[in-house]
């Protein structure tokens, strides 16, 4: 969906521009929205039920139904391919599928945080460092981790969260591959899951040490591996497993983990230099307060619709769930397999249709991945053995990728059922015809009941604030009043997020001014729905925004609420500071080094994501810059005797950097085009003409480069305009601090700060086009 973003194909592509929705007429009463939201559906944790559940979704969308999806990561693993990555068949990107660009498809918001707690009857959802998220109907899948009651389990490595283990196992592989000694490894867990994870780990360690250098065991409370599966099988298995080394140790029940090996039962010791835990299936502890019914083991008793046996209104399926009755093995081809009905019986209860059971099979195909491209398959107590059947698997499981990595964002079919559309929420419905002016308002109650839950806020400069027609605000004796305004349209999907993002970037400009921050006012547009829909959201966002402000002591004093055809975010900050102490954009002098603090690219960023083009890392570190306040930095830069400072947003580098340059004397400056940071994938973005519908404005900028053809196939070049959102601070420093200055700003966390430029004195020639770029530049310290 591009509701939100268009986009602009740059000449570096060779492609036609495109835009994103046309806007509404003004002073039309047409309703803003075809289809309010009406009800909460959220799905907590990315399992393979939920993934389906979203591909489904996208094409078959139901209108008045705002689907969340709420997981730590942004990508979710395929356990079918898991083996393969271990074993170095597949790189990480094959193997995980990307919900960020899975819910753009869906029209699904998503909210990257881990879940720690939920209240069935209060319908809410509890998230560390943020206001509990409610929902109407609820469905879990969240996986499950390998158990550790095994005394010193915490220096075992388990399979999974599987982003944990994976950064450890490759630095495990770089810390193997340059040891002389021999390397013991030990897997616990002597089912199908354990038997793939030792045979990838023998396999990737044959290449990079040689053979002899590394020793694979596996351990097992039972006598025969995998557990669970008929002899034939178990035969088979066990023998591909002497084929790569694997030493398998039958009736070893491990008692105790230290940090050189470890113990059995009757008192046999193992040494080893690295255990992996891939034991039987734990269930998140959250679960245990949740007040839903759950089997011995901790999971979430569903009955044969996947409803929660004690609450209508909540779901489970995959590891998580626990099928009453018939209990299942915790395998992703149940998961699987549960997706569709899961689909429908989340409509079904949100539309009152009758509900389709899961029938679990009682049989089903089985591959085991054998570490080199070999597979074992078993069914019906039969197997079969070799690389044909490992290849069968690789196809099988790359088809299951490519529908989620090829789900267009766009489907032309789109269009909903009449059936499918959710009207009304509690018998009552949104009137089609919207009222303008005041009438656009949000009502009193929502207002109310949004605001009373927000942070504590107290300030001595505000005598009155919320509530009153207007706020007062007691100036300080000898300080001047500083104030700012700006207004976002929602750059991420998550509201919280958007009210911290667009707190920090409107109290930018007071930063670069080095004012202080007082008092705040919000200026609030909620896209049209239900009542409680829309307390949610205005809750949410002026929650994420209060709480910047308050980090750096800015009191909430007033606002204005109303309808609108998109979420957007407007503040208007005050701030204070002595004559002495303000900073302005003018005043530097030539040989002042030009300090940047925070890396370029958000805006390509932005726009890729919406495309879907985005590489969820990008997007997860463009958030990150986003959410790093200037406030500390803009403290350096003075500290520094910065001459000038700015903040970087809409008019990007190069544009802000021209109005540092128009002061009274003329002045130039020369970029180090090669010392400019940039988040990663940016560069590829400006590539693929991946950029912001401002852009082409924001280019005429790059008329007044003195020295153009060089770099204009560069894709900095488009990088030099690119808007930013609460973006980093740009200083002119004297020369002999800039190094000192560049230091203490890494030293505090601005790790990509550094030198880009310098200030000149322009010649007679250059006065229209003012900056120059270099590829090279002088040797300054950067600390």
């Amino acid at each position: 969906m591009l509701s939100r973003l268009s986009y602009h194909r740059s000449p570096l592509s060779g492609r036609s521009g495109a835009a994103g929705g046309q806007a509404q007429k003004p002073g039309t009463t047409k309703s803003m929205q075809q289809y309010p939201n009406y009800q909460d559906l959220v799905l907590v944790g990315g399992g393979h039920a939920h993934a389906i559940v979203l591909q489904m979704w996208a094409m078959r969308p139901m209108p008045g139904v705002r689907l969340t999806l709420v997981s730590p990561q942004s990508q979710t693993a395929y356990s079918g391919m898991l083996p393969g990555m271990v074993a170095g068949h597949y790189e990480h990107d094959d193997t995980h599928i990307d919900l960020t660009r899975l819910c753009r498809a869906a029209g699904a918001r998503f909210i990257r945080a881990r879940v720690e707690a939920i209240d069935p009857e209060l319908r809410t959802i509890s998230m560390p460092g943020r206001p509990d998220l409610e929902f109407d109907l609820l469905s879990i899948d969240v996986g499950s981790t390998p158990s550790r009651n095994i005394a010193g389990a915490e220096r075992a490595l388990p399979i999974k969260p599987v982003e944990n283990f994976w950064r450890h196992w490759q630095q495990l592989q770089k810390d193997i591959a340059t040891s002389k000694q021999t390397v013991a490894i030990g897997v616990v867990g002597g089912g199908a899951g354990g038997c793939e994870l030792a045979m990838a780990v023998a396999h990737a360690l044959r290449e990079p040490i040689g053979a002899g250098r590394a020793e694979v065991h596996l351990l097992t409370r039972g006598e025969r591996v995998p557990d669970q599966f008929p002899p034939m099988a178990q035969t088979a298995v066990v023998r591909e497993m002497a084929r790569l080394n694997v030493q398998v140790h039958g009736n070893w029940a491990v008692t105790e983990i230290e940090a050189n090996g470890v113990h059995a039962s009757d008192g046999r010791f193992l040494p080893l230099d690295q255990v992996m835990l891939c034991t039987g299936a734990s269930a998140p502890g959250w679960l245990a307060n949740s007040g839903l019914a759950r089997d011995e083991s901790g999971f979430i008793q569903v009955d044969h619709y996947l409803r929660a046996v004690n609450c209508a209104h909540i779901f489970a399926a995959g590891d998580a769930a626990s099928l009453t009755g018939r209990p299942l093995p915790k395998a992703g081809v149940y998961a699987v397999r549960q997706g569709p009905i899961l689909f429908h019986n989340l409509r079904a209860t949100l539309t009152g249709r009758p509900q389709k059971p899961f029938r679990p099979q009682r049989e089903f195909l089985r591959l085991v991945s054998c570490g080199d491209r070999r597979a074992v398959a078993v069914r019906n107590g039969l197997a079969l053995t070799g690389g044909a059947l490992w290849r069968w698997k690789d196809h099988i499981d790359r088809q299951f990728m490519a529908r989620f990595s090829e789900l267009p964002l766009e489907m032309d079919d789109k269009r909903p059922h009449d059936g499918d559309i959710i009207r009304e929420r509690d018998g009552q419905h949104l009137a089609p015809m919207r009222c303008n002016g005041c009438g656009a308002k949000v009502g009193a109650d929502a207002l109310s009941r949004a605001l009373a839950p927000l942070p504590p806020q107290q300030s001595s400069l505000l005598h009155r604030g919320i509530g009153d027609d207007a706020a007062v605000m007691q100036l300080p004796a000898g300080e001047l009043l500083v104030q700012s305004t700006d207004q976002l349209r929602a750059p991420v999907e998550d509201p919280w997020l958007f009210g911290r993002i667009a707190a920090l970037h409107a109290l930018s400009d007071l930063f670069a001014m080095h004012a202080r921050p007082a008092t705040a006012q919000t200026l609030v547009t909620l896209p049209l729905a239900a009542e409680a829909l829309t307390r949610r959201d205005l809750h949410q966002l002026l929650a994420g925004a209060v709480h910047e402000l308050n980090r750096h002591d800015c009191v909430l004093s007033g606002g204005h609420t109303s309808e609108g055809a998109e979420l957007q975010l407007g503040l208007s900050v005050n701030g204070f500071a002595s004559k002495a102490q303000l900073l302005e954009k003018t005043g530097a002098k030539p040989g002042d080094c030009l300090l940047l603090t925070k890396p370029l690219g958000i805006g390509a960023i932005l726009v890729a994501e919406g495309l879907g083009k985005a590489h969820p890392s990008w997007h997860e570190a463009a958030i990150d810059t986003m959410l790093q306040s200037n406030a500390a930095a803009a403290e350096i830069l003075a500290q520094h005797h910065a001459r000038t400072l700015t903040d970087i947003t809409g008019f990007g580098l190069l544009g802000h950097l021209l109005e540092t340059l128009d002061g009274d004397a003329p002045l130039g400056a020369t970029l180090f085009v090669d010392r400019l940071p940039l988040l990663t994938g940016a560069a590829t973005c400006a590539r693929e003409g991946w950029l912001s519908s401002l852009q082409p404005q924001n280019a005429r900028a790059l008329e007044r480069i003195a020295n153009p053809e060089p770099w204009q196939s560069d894709p900095r070049w488009q990088l030099l305009v690119d808007p930013q959102t609460s973006g980093g601070l740009l200083g002119a420093v004297p020369a002999e601090r800039a190094g000192d200055c560049v230091h203490a700003l890494r030293e505090s966390g601005y790790a990509e700060a550094a030198i880009v430029g310098e200030i000149t004195m322009p010649g007679s020639e250059e006065l229209g086009t003012p900056v120059r770029l270099t590829g090279e530049s002088p040797q300054l310290q950067e600390g």
